[in-house]
């Protein structure tokens, strides 16, 4: 059953303007409202320093909608690289209380998507938005969720 959708800040969150500035990645606030009132929790790993991802998770969706944001400064003692992002994955699963069978992890990059599978969670890449004919809530997290398990469970 899902329980949680894990977002990587670094690259599913938000798009840059041309004036550099940050801005929610389209039908960002609605998938996570989405997920609030399906009683989903909302976590978000980052590769960057926690003041920063705070700041942007608040400016992006506001406050009280994220249970948990995991960090680098939460693993101060891992050298950069796949291990260290998986563990932001981990981590944030522990500080849930749930493990990996119980959520949907969305990534917005390759590297993103390469740190959620090597901690075992069903990932959906997102690469413009969460807007459109195929837009992305609360349903589709648990159909995507849902159909990544049973295609486990062929395989295996």
């Amino acid at each position: 059953m899902l329980r949680a959708v894990i977002f990587d800040a670094d690259s599913a969150l938000a798009e840059i303007d041309r004036d550099d500035d940050m801005a929610p990645r389209a039908g960002l606030v609605d998938l996570v409202m989405s997920l609030f009132v399906a009683g989903i929790w909302v976590g978000v790993v980052s590769t960057r320093r926690r003041e920063s991802v705070e700041t942007l998770v608040r400016q992006l969706v506001g406050d009280g909608l994220v249970e948990t944001i995991v960090t680098v400064d939460d693993l101060p003692d891992m050298a950069a690289g796949p291990e260290r992002d998986a563990e932001l994955y981990r981590l944030a699963l522990w500080e849930m209380g749930i493990t990996h069978r119980d959520a949907l992890a969305v990534a917005g990059s390759g590297r993103g998507w390469r740190a959620a599978v090597a901690a075992e969670l069903p990932t959906v890449v997102v690469a413009t938005g969460y807007d459109g004919a195929d837009s992305l809530r609360a349903v589709g997290c648990r159909q995507a969720h849902r159909r990544w398990w049973i295609g486990q469970q062929r395989v295996a």
